[in-house]
């Protein structure tokens, strides 16, 4: 069976959800990975929030007609808010929950966070457990990002993994910001030693290059090898949703919408040599 491949719309930039939504279809791609924002902070990506953590259930309508009329479900809704240790980001992240099982979505993706020193570690712990507290009521399990803090790389994930044991809290693996985030680190070897807890993965190409901003169509980095990866994830059964995500190259020209979606299409064409849709 096929792997269910997915696109954070963050991809299109600051074109965002709607153009993702109208576009994706040809790339051969049927999934998104839908953000949920902040009320109140500007989207990194410049784009107009389509919801955020404010959003009716007006608003969650009129994406529901958006998605129908273009035949896009949504695998997996982003809702990275801050630091979970903060107690107005725990908060946030609640209610991003209770807006993202509108779409009746088994998966999110967010953020682990991160401490100053180790005293802090039991506080962050407990909020995590009360996000998959919560999460376990709506059926969705939350997924922690590869960011800086304690799921920046295999190690601390498997601690935290260990330390938490909680059926609605896992992992999500970004191929890409293994290497950004790490000095020294092989990205297979690190996603094969924590992929039982990978419950999605965003797909991302990089050149390997510490802290060097070089996301582009996927197979244009090098450093990531995306046969490999899909043939770690089988070993578990994974069958996604493999999301793409594509931030792009510091320093580029802002981009066009087609050449944005130009990058959707290349890398789906890759994925297609390695075996993502057979």
């Amino acid at each position: 069976m096929a792997a269910i491949i997915s696109c954070l719309t963050n991809s299109y930039g600051r074109f965002g959800v709607e153009a993702a939504v109208e576009l994706l279809s040809a790339a051969d791609i049927h999934h998104i990975e839908l953000p949920i924002r902040t009320a109140g902070q500007p989207s990194f990506f410049k784009e107009d929030p389509i919801l955020t953590s404010d959003s009716t259930l007006v608003d969650l309508k009129n994406v529901d007609q958006l998605l129908e009329k273009h035949s896009v479900q949504v695998s997996s809704c982003n809702i990275t808010t801050g630091n979970p240790l903060d107690e107005t980001s725990l908060e946030i992240t609640k209610k991003k929950l209770n807006l993202a099982s509108h779409f009746g979505v088994n998966l999110v993706v967010g953020g682990a966070g991160e401490v100053e020193d180790k005293s802090q570690l039991p506080n962050l712990y407990d909020h995590l457990r009360q996000i998959g507290d919560c999460a376990a009521k709506l059926g969705i399990t939350y997924c922690f990002e590869t960011h800086p803090g304690i799921c920046q790389h295999h190690g601390g994930m498997l601690e935290t993994m260990q330390e938490l044991d909680h059926p609605h809290l896992k992992l999500n693996f970004d191929t890409a910001n293994i290497l950004y985030y790490n000095e020294k680190i092989e990205g297979e070897v690190a996603l094969a030693k924590v992929c039982q807890h990978v419950a999605h993965i965003h797909l991302k190409d990089s050149m390997g290059e510490f802290k060097q901003w070089y996301f582009p169509a996927l197979g244009n980095g090098g450093a990531v090898d995306f046969v490999r990866i899909l043939e770690i994830m089988k070993t578990v059964g994974f069958n996604g949703p493999y999301s793409l995500e594509i931030e792009g190259i510091e320093g580029e020209p802002e981009l066009t919408l087609e050449q944005h979606h130009q990058r959707i299409a290349d890398s789906v064409k890759h994925l297609k040599n390695c075996g993502y849709y057979d």
